[in-house]
């Protein structure tokens, strides 16, 4: 998927942490083909229930919550994301949705969720850690606002995939399996553990990339438990 007048890999990487302005629908567009099957993949390792409480971190132009109702149509799902233009994008392809009351919207960043303590059952991302510069402040809140023993589903691609990317030498934050654990350690949760695949070869503008997908998966500790 070709974005017409190709901007400098560090405006591609800038627009990739927040996407806006008149690049934002094509950034959309660009990053709903490449995260498809890791969305997926998350989904699956998630096992939703019915009448859960769920939150999405960073969810674009909410073209994947269909995939979320499809699971289990009796969810209850917030999601925040602090660009404007994606949350517009959202409310718009999600106007029934929002309409019934079973997705509700906000614009706004993770290291300061407007949740009440203990209120979801599982809060997720998808290739949003990589921008967090202080993810110690978006973990604790994330925390907060899980029910105890309540997960935190983090999905991302390998460092090594990643790096294939060239606009990734750019503003993002890479992980090793062991880092994640400690950063999730020190901040209030249990490592429950790493689920991963290879995801199918993404064609992009020319270039083939064998991505390798992960999801981490936290649990908050429980009261009384020390990790």
């Amino acid at each position: 998927m070709q974005i017409v007048n190709k901007p400098d890999l560090k405006t591609i990487a800038g627009q990739l942490r927040k996407p806006s302005g008149k690049m934002a629908e094509q950034i959309a567009a660009k990053m709903n083909v490449i995260n498809n099957s890791l969305y997926d993949f998350v989904l699956d390792v998630m096992n939703l229930r019915e009448n859960e409480n769920i939150l999405e971190v960073g969810f674009g132009n909410g073209k994947f919550f269909s995939k979320l109702f499809s699971r289990s149509p009796n969810l209850r799902i917030n999601g925040i994301d602090y660009s404007t233009e994606m949350v517009k994008a959202a409310i718009e392809n999600n106007k029934n949705e929002i309409k019934t009351g079973r997705l509700k919207l906000h614009r706004g960043n993770s290291n300061d969720l407007p949740y009440q303590d203990e209120y979801f059952d599982k809060v997720f991302c998808n290739n949003v850690i990589y921008f967090w510069d202080h993810p110690g402040r978006h973990l604790k809140e994330i925390n907060r606002v899980l029910k105890p023993g309540g997960k935190f589903y983090s999905g991302l691609r390998s460092k090594e995939s990643t790096q294939a990317m060239p606009f990734s030498k750019f503003g993002f934050n890479l992980y090793e399996t062991d880092e994640w654990r400690s950063l999730l350690r020190n901040n209030g949760f249990d490592f429950i553990g790493a689920k991963q695949k290879y995801d199918p070869v993404i064609e992009d503008e020319g270039e083939e990339y064998h991505l390798e997908s992960i999801c981490y998966i936290g649990e908050k500790n429980k009261p009384g438990i020390i990790n």
